[in-house]
């Protein structure tokens, strides 16, 4: 069931739709301020970890390659758009956090599924 086209379709789809949100409501988001420093940075870790796994189950176990590559261009292609949306600050930051988060999240995919497949 969890291996199923539908679920896999659905995982990529969901991954496809948190990246949109984060550029087509950069406007909305720069007018109330959501988190304060330093628990912004737990959230990039946690909204790009997210999209990461979901796109690490979306696509397979053998193309784990393109999540660790993609998520981390779009954590940057975001904090580049943030620098022409007002209200808004580009940070390295930042950038660390979503590829922290990236990195963990692919990793604990990896180690979840070798572990399915020993039982």
């Amino acid at each position: 069931m969890i291996n199923s086209k539908w679920v896999r379709g659905s995982c990529i789809l969901a991954a496809f739709l948190l990246v949109v949100t984060v550029f087509v409501e950069a406007d909305a988001v720069a007018s109330v301020p959501l988190f304060p420093p330093p628990f912004d940075k737990v959230v990039h870790f946690a909204y790009y970890g997210t999209i990461a796994a979901l796109l690490a189950h979306g696509i397979g176990l053998h193309w784990l390659i393109v999540p660790l590559i993609l998520v981390p261009v779009i954590g940057a292609a975001d904090e580049w758009h943030q620098l022409y949306v007002v209200g808004r600050t580009a940070s390295l930051w930042d950038w660390m956090a979503d590829e922290i988060g990236t990195v963990s999240a692919v990793f604990l995919y990896w180690k979840w599924w070798k572990g399915r497949a020993e039982d």
